[in-house]
Formats: structure tokens, C-alpha cells, sequence
């Protein structure tokens, strides 16, 4: 104990030739580079001085901040000294032109290959200048020495005081002023503090870097775009991994979540704390952790204890899931008030999986802008805006200030797009010769070649590529009036009917002339047009897409005779000649249930005998809905046995005012839904998939509706989460038929057995609009005498959306009571995953990790337990949680204000 122990490694390594320089490291007589783990070397950080002989004429390069030259007769002794933890140090070495300055204790050296003092000029003083305002950022420079050197292998790449640019990389125009901040950065973080498991580095780097000189330049609205262009562009629709499992960059789809989707958390994270607390915990988290390793959880930690709350809700977002929050914008109503001011009612939704966020929102209009920011944190928030003009498009998020899913308009065509996935090749057999390497290329991207001639009706979800000559159907997309030049010329446009999609006009005039370009095209894909003449590119053209989403609300309009209008009454009294009467309804909307309530109400108090059918309840627990309405059983237990907030994931207080007026007036209920199990399987299997039990179960289907099908297939195309969820569209398909076969058979059947009763229902409008769903299936079952009535929303009608439209006045919604967490089953209750700041659940105490086991001294199992407990408190009320924290079991009291 306490005694050092001295071991020695004697090893010997037969290294590549140089020739071997571009597939890693490799030791010539002229010049040597050796990276990562060419020497036997502990895990993780070590401290490490390397001793390098060689001849007199060469200089060896390493990680330093000591560094010693001894020189023989023709030979030199290099030894470096690197006085901090750190991980196995390069080797570099070769003949250089050594160029350097000083600035106080620090020196910045530049190795060149050849001499050139203007190239050493503009470096060295890039570098201290990025340095300095490094320094106010961050703190002290971490290292005595940064050497930047020129090597032979293509690369931008940092290590502990070291950059290496590759010898055509460190002369390319923009380099200073966008890798080498970058790189400059990396001495901070990434070789400075070191990524323990997850690689954060390049997410930081990259907004503190060249974020921020874009922004400088004037382009950081431009340069977030490119972000998220690229995300979308390499990673398409299925991310490989999220942020907390990023280590390098391995692909560009990798490269645009680390580095592109990095950067973003960063920048939201600042402008969610302020630049102040931000550069704070910046210099806290490098003062605690230089020459140390750190990870995400480091990194939320101590901005938390800066920030003076708790940030592990935002990482939990940001860095633990997959994808992007996707955006979308609808109008309810613009109209003009009694004082002359424009009232515009909009609504901002959100696929789930939901996101906390602020989204900004800019109005436009009669040369005005009004700028907003609306948050939302759930499926929607309906919110309004008061103007003194008159509005003509809303924009949301123009200046692309949120890590966010793109809409196809902001997306422009560039090649990228025709990279990052397959599709078919165009060409004709006598141009065959010219374009072989280009096809070989594309075919090893994963496109299939077809001699034929192309036809629009060919045109289908995958990108085409036309080598040699423009499709005379789609020449219009391409440029017509352009005089094609000599040389090797590609175009991109984006197809005009299925999103995401492109096409790709080639021309070029000889093999050779394509070979040379061949390598550099993955390098290009931001631009739409490209033309190159023996191997230079002459021009090169960007188009930028649409910025933001945009809801135009300057559109054709329709209308009607105001004198036309109805009274609620006189509807309900043209409406009540029917037998059966379908109410659609948005689930969410608590103005739609009051309309219904409404109606139920009118008809009943008017003598009709009625019973109501409900979506919202499945076949299987009808004895409940009977006992309920007989009272035989309470409010809880009808919940509780009819399983509800289990199977519907609607608030329960939206539904209650119509359930309990059919209890306290006898009002038969009737379960319409087919058992969740069935639709789930039908979607993820088909129809095909089910068992013969359960295909005996099924009611009579048809199948056939081509104007049905047309219409679902624009909704589960439009909605990203349907095509996670259902693998495939003919699975959907049925799953909805089922959905409305079995609901109109229901009401069929129940309507067989009271013949002398008229039925509400009451679904969602999907199946209702148009009569596509319930209604034509009750007519096929031989109900002809029905009527429908749609409770209006954002959907544009037109003729057969529906025989009655209503547009109620929005209203409150009542009371929920809510703890503000997040939560999974476990075993012995339910786990919080996340809990939201100045949440009832966090003012008591709960937090992240804690596992509920009683609720009001009920045992929790599920979910829907808790549910059912909350959904009898109101406001000022409170429920006492009984809750694991590691093996000790706490309650506290939740208050609900």
C-alpha cells in the first residue's frame, strides 16, 4: 500500500507504407502519421510523454504543452510532455515550414508542408483572434501550445493542442472562418473535457462554432435551415438513434443528429435560460470537468444547479428520444369586431410524441409583422390574436429557431435528395457508353436501370433519374430556355406529386468527363444545378424552399345567404324526422359535447324515446353501460368496469355532462366500439392475421369503396405517426373499415331490437364526413332513414361533407385534475419518467424515478388507476401519494389550485 510500482511495455509494430496514408496511419522516410491506439495504452486518460528520434531534416509533431529538442550529428531527439490527463497522443512527422506567435504564455504554431507566409499569416492570426473570444466565453485556453498542421490525409480533425487539416482542406477559402473555430473549440471540449460514453462535444462545438460565425456573417437563419435540411435529407423519416447514443460521426445521418440536432439543443437550451445563465454554466461545467471525462448527465446537472430548477424534463426531450416535434398550423376564424379589429383564431398542433415548446408565430400582412410565441406542451393550443390589419398569412417558425420536422414547401431540390435514396434510372441503350459510370454509381446507391421510354403514368413514389435526355411529359420541371453547354450538367426537381421525392436530368458528352466528378458529388448535394468542364465546377445553384410553414389565409372563399342560416332549434327540429341522427365531433373540443348535450336535450324534452351510441365505449362492457343507467353501480365503477381510461384516451369530464343526463333520465346507453384488441391486431397483421375465432366475430365488411380508400390514404399519408404505427396502408385500411363496420353493426343490430326508439350517435367526424364511414354502412344494412351533422372545425367542405355543419362558440373546458408527470407501469405501481416544472406533482415533492404505489390509500397497478382517482377531484381539492423512493416508501399531499 502506498508504494508506486513501475511497469514497462517493450513492444515492436510493423506499420503500413505510405501509399496505405489514406485507409488510416502509416510510417514512409519521408513523412509518418499514426493516430489513435498505435502504442499499448490504458483505457481512458493517462498521462503521457512520447520520445520520437529521427533524422535531422524532419520534425516530429505530437500532443504538448512541454516540449524538448535535442540534436545530434543527423539526428534529432523529440521528447513532449503533455502535463494533463489525456487520451493516447498522435505522431506526425515529416519536412515542415514552422510558423508561429505568442500571445502572453500561450504559443500558436502552423507546420506547412511548403512554404507560404500569407497562408501563415492568415492562420495564425484567425486563430488567436478565435482564441480571445474563446477565452471570454469559456475561460483560460486549456493548453501552453496549439500547433495546426498540414497532413496528407483529407481530414479536419483536434486533438489535445493539436489540429490537423488535410493539405487541400487547410487552402479551401472558408475553412478559417468555419472549421478552424470549430476545431479551435474542440481544445475546450472534446480535448479538454472529454465525452465519457455519448459524444455532446460536437453538439456544442458546433453551435459555439459555426453557428455563431454564421450568424455573425449574417446567415444563421440560413445556416439552421441547412441543419434541418440535412436532417431531414440523410435521415429521412426514421432517426438511428437519439442523442444520448451518438459517438461519431459514422454517416450524414449521424453527422445530422451529433452535430446538427446537437447544436439546436444547445441553442434552445440557451434561449430558454438566457445568455447570462447559459455562458455561467459553460465556464462552471469546463472549470469542474477540464481534463476530465463528462457526460449528458454532467452537462444537465450543472446547468440545473445554475439555472435554480430542475432541467432533466428538457434533456429527457432532447436527448433521450428519437426524432423531431412535428408542427402543424390551422385557422379556426378571422373576423372583424364591432371596434374595427381583426380577431384571428388559429390553432397549433402536434403529433405526438409531445414536446414543451415555445413556437414563434409571425403574422403578416398590409406590409405589417407581428411577432409571437405560443407554447404548447400537449396535441393542440387554440389561441387568438387581436390586430389592427388585416391579416394575410401566418407564419410559424420562419427563422428556424426549433429542432423541428420540415414541411415538403420548405424543403427545397437539391441532389442530396437523390442521394439518400433510391429510385430508377432513365436511359436509353445507345447512350449507354457515355453514362456507364454514372449508372454504376446510382446503382450501387440502390437505383434499378429500365430501357424503356418514361411515361408520366410512371411516375411513382421514388425517385427517377433521366440520364441523356428530359422526359417530354415533365420537361417542364427542368430549365427550357438554357442553353446546354459542353461539359457534364445535372438539374434537380422536386416531383410534383409525391413529396419528398425527386428527379434528376443528367447530360453529359464523354465517360471521362463524368469519372472526374464522380467523387465529388456527395460534397455538393445542397444544390439543385450543377455544371462542370473537365473536372472544374463552373456553376453551381441553390434553391431555398418556402421558409417556415405557412397558413395563407388570403384564400378562395365560399359562402352562402346569410338569411339561409338555422337556428340550432330549427335544426334540431329538421333533424329529429329521423331514425337514426350522427353527430361527428372532434374528441377534444368540449363546445362539440355541450352541442350534443344540446341536441340530446331538445329532442328529449320534446318527446322523442331515445338512446344514445357511443364510440368512446366497446361492445364487450355493454352490461355496465346498462347497469350504470339503472343505478345499479356508481359513477367509479362504471368507469372502472367499462375500462374506459384505459381504452379511450379522451377526458372523461369532455363526455360526462351527456352520460350522467341519460342516467338521471333513463336514456338507454349503447357501446358501438369493436374491441380495441381486434382493431390493433387488424392493423398491425391485416385482416389475414386473425385467427378463425376471431375472423367469426367480425361483422360484414365491404371493402370496395375507391372514393373511401382515396380519402384514408391522404390522412394516413399526411399523419408521420399513422405509418409508424401501421406498417402498412392496407393494414390501416381494414383497421378503419372494421372501426365503422362494427360500430353501424351495432347500431344496426340494437336498432333491430327497439323498434320504436330513435339513436344518437355520437362519433368522431371522421367517420361520419361525407358518409363514407357509419352512415353508408347503416344504409347498406337497410337503415335509409338517417341524417348527419358534423360539428365543424379547420376542415375546408364542400358539397356531401355532411347534411348539417355547426360551428359552436369554443368553450372552457371543465376542471381536470392533472399531477404535471409522466408515467410507466412497473411492476409494483407506476413509474415517473419526467415531471414538469411548477407541476402540482413537483410543489409536493414527487420527482423523476419515484414510484407511485396508492393514490387516496388505493393501490395503483396501471395507469388508468391513477386516472380514475384524479377524475374526481376539483379545484382546491387534494390526493394523498403514497410513493416509492428507492427501497423507503413517503406520502405527500398533491394539491390541485
Amino acid at each position: 500500500m502506498g508504494k508506486t510500482e513501475k511497469l514497462e511495455i517493450l513492444f515492436r509494430g510493423i506499420f503500413p507504407p505510405a501509399e496505405w496514408k489514406e485507409r488510416g496511419g502509416f510510417l514512409g522516410i519521408r513523412e509518418g502519421l499514426l493516430f489513435g491506439t498505435w502504442f499499448p495504452s490504458p483505457e481512458g486518460l493517462a498521462y503521457y510523454t512520447l520520445t520520437v528520434e529521427l533524422p535531422a531534416g524532419l520534425k516530429a509533431i505530437s500532443s504538448a504543452e512541454r516540449l524538448a529538442i535535442k540534436t545530434l550529428k543527423r539526428r534529432r531527439i523529440y521528447t513532449f510532455i503533455l502535463n494533463h490527463p489525456a487520451p493516447p497522443p498522435p505522431l506526425v512527422y515529416g519536412k515542415y515550414e514552422y510558423y508561429y506567435r505568442t500571445r502572453g504564455s500561450l504559443t500558436v504554431a502552423l507546420y506547412l508542408k511548403k512554404p507560404d507566409p500569407e497562408l501563415a499569416e492568415n492562420y495564425l492570426k484567425r486563430s488567436l483572434a478565435y482564441i480571445e473570444e474563446y477565452k471570454n466565453l469559456l475561460g483560460a485556453f486549456p493548453y501552453r501550445r496549439l500547433s495546426i498542421v498540414e497532413i496528407s490525409k483529407e481530414l479536419g480533425e483536434a486533438y489535445p493542442t493539436l489540429i490537423f487539416f488535410g493539405e487541400r482542406v487547410l487552402r479551401l477559402p472558408f475553412i478559417p472562418e468555419t472549421s478552424l473555430p470549430h476545431e479551435i473549440l474542440h481544445q475546450w471540449f472534446g480535448c479538454g473535457v472529454y465525452p465519457r460514453k455519448a459524444n455532446w462535444s460536437e453538439g456544442l462545438v458546433t453551435y459555439l462554432g459555426d453557428w455563431r460565425q454564421a450568424e455573425k456573417r449574417g446567415k444563421g437563419v440560413r445556416y439552421r435551415k441547412d441543419l434541418l435540411i440535412a436532417h431531414e435529407t440523410w435521415c429521412g423519416n426514421e432517426d438511428l438513434f437519439p442523442l444520448s447514443r451518438f459517438i461519431r460521426r459514422t454517416n450524414r445521418c449521424a453527422q445530422a443528429i451529433g452535430y446538427g440536432k446537437g447544436a439546436f439543443l444547445f441553442y434552445m437550451l440557451e434561449q430558454k435560460l438566457g445568455r447570462r445563465v447559459f455562458q455561467e454554466s459553460l465556464r462552471e461545467f469546463v472549470n469542474r470537468f477540464l481534463f476530465k471525462e463528462a457526460d449528458w448527465d454532467d452537462l444537465e446537472r450543472t446547468f440545473s444547479a445554475r439555472a435554480g430548477h430542475d432541467l432533466s424534463p428538457f434533456f429527457q426531450e432532447w436527448v433521450e428520444r428519437k426524432g423531431e416535434p412535428v408542427l402543424h398550423l390551422a385557422k379556426r376564424y378571422l373576423f372583424r369586431d364591432e371596434k374595427g379589429k381583426y380577431r384571428l383564431g388559429l390553432t397549433l398542433y402536434q403529433d405526438p410524441p409531445f414536446y414543451r415548446l415555445r413556437v414563434p408565430i409571425v403574422i403578416k400582412g398590409s406590409g405589417k409583422d407581428i411577432h409571437t410565441q405560443i407554447e404548447i406542451s400537449g396535441i393542440r393550443k387554440d389561441f387568438e390574436l387581436s390586430l389592427n390589419f388585416s391579416p394575410e398569412e401566418v407564419l410559424l417558425d420562419p427563422e428556424y429557431t426549433i429542432w423541428r420536422k420540415l414541411e415538403d414547401s420548405e424543403i427545397p431540390p437539391t441532389l442530396g435528395l437523390i442521394l439518400s435514396s433510391g429510385g430508377k434510372v432513365v436511359i436509353s441503350r445507345e447512350k449507354w457508353p457515355v453514362y456507364r459510370p454514372l449508372v454504376h454509381y446510382f446503382q450501387h446507391l440502390g437505383y434499378r436501370v429500365t430501357w424503356k421510354t418514361f411515361t408520366e403514368s410512371e411516375l411513382s413514389n421514388e425517385n427517377v433519374i433521366f440520364m441523356g435526355q428530359k422526359p417530354g411529359v415533365l420537361n417542364f420541371l427542368f430549365e427550357n430556355n438554357r442553353e446546354l453547354k459542353p461539359g457534364f450538367y445535372l438539374e434537380v426537381s422536386k416531383s410534383p406529386y409525391y413529396p419528398g421525392k425527386a428527379l434528376l436530368f443528367v447530360r453529359a458528352t464523354e465517360a471521362e468527363e463524368i469519372k472526374r466528378v464522380l467523387p465529388r458529388l456527395e460534397h455538393l448535394w445542397r444544390y439543385k444545378r450543377l455544371l462542370f468542364r473537365q473536372g472544374r465546377l463552373l456553376e453551381k445553384v441553390r434553391s431555398e424552399g418556402e421558409n417556415g410553414i405557412r397558413l395563407p389565409l388570403s384564400t378562395e372563399t365560399t359562402g352562402l345567404p346569410l338569411k339561409d342560416l338555422l337556428p340550432l332549434q330549427e335544426i334540431i327540429r329538421r333533424i329529429g324526422l329521423y331514425r337514426v341522427i350522427l353527430i361527428g365531433e372532434e374528441h377534444d373540443r368540449y363546445e362539440h359535447h355541450l352541442t350534443q348535450l344540446e341536441i340530446i336535450r331538445t329532442l328529449y324534452r320534446e318527446g322523442h324515446r331515445l338512446a344514445i351510441g357511443l364510440e368512446m365505449f366497446q361492445q364487450p362492457f355493454q352490461k355496465y353501460l346498462d347497469l350504470f343507467i339503472a343505478g345499479s353501480i356508481n359513477e367509479k365503477e362504471f368507469l372502472k368496469k367499462t375500462e374506459y381510461f384505459k381504452r379511450w384516451r379522451f377526458d372523461w369530464k369532455l363526455y360526462r355532462p351527456i352520460v350522467l343526463f341519460a342516467r338521471r333520465n333513463g336514456i338507454p346507453l349503447v357501446a358501438l366500439n369493436v374491441p380495441s384488441e381486434l382493431t390493433k391486431k387488424v392493423a398491425q397483421s391485416g385482416l389475414e392475421g386473425l385467427s378463425l375465432e376471431e375472423k367469426a366475430s367480425l361483422p360484414e365488411m365491404k371493402l370496395d369503396n375507391p372514393s373511401y380508400r382515396a380519402y384514408l390514404f391522404k390522412i394516413y399519408q399526411k399523419h408521420r405517426e399513422f405509418i409508424k404505427r401501421f406498417p402498412k396502408f392496407e393494414y390501416f385500411y381494414e383497421a378503419q373499415i372494421l372501426w365503422d363496420e362494427g360500430m353501424a353493426e351495432a347500431a344496426y343490430r340494437w336498432l333491430q331490437a327497439h323498434p320504436d326508439y330513435q339513436l344518437v350517435i355520437l362519433a368522431g367526424k371522421g367517420h361520419i364526413m361525407y358518409g363514407f364511414g357509419i352512415p353508408s354502412r347503416l344504409k347498406r344494412r337497410g337503415i335509409r332513414s338517417l341524417v348527419t351533422l358534423v360539428l365543424g372545425g379547420n376542415e375546408r367542405i364542400s358539397s356531401g361533407f355532411a347534411d348539417f355543419i355547426l360551428y359552436p362558440e369554443p368553450a372552457k373546458r371543465p376542471f381536470t385534475a392533472r399531477l404535471g408527470v409522466w408515467i410507466k407501469k412497473e411492476k409494483t405501481g407506476v413509474k415517473i419518467v419526467q415531471v414538469e416544472e411548477k407541476s402540482p406533482a413537483a410543489k409536493a415533492g414527487l420527482k423523476k424515478g419515484d414510484i407511485i404505489l396508492r393514490a387516496d390509500g388505493e393501490a395503483i397497478s396501471g395507469v388508468e388507476d391513477l386516472r380514475l382517482i384524479l377524475t374526481f377531484k376539483d379545484k382546491g381539492d387534494s390526493v394523498k401519494i403514497t410513493y416509492l423512493r428507492g427501497e423507503k416508501e413517503y406520502t405527500t399531499t398533491v394539491r390541485f389550485q
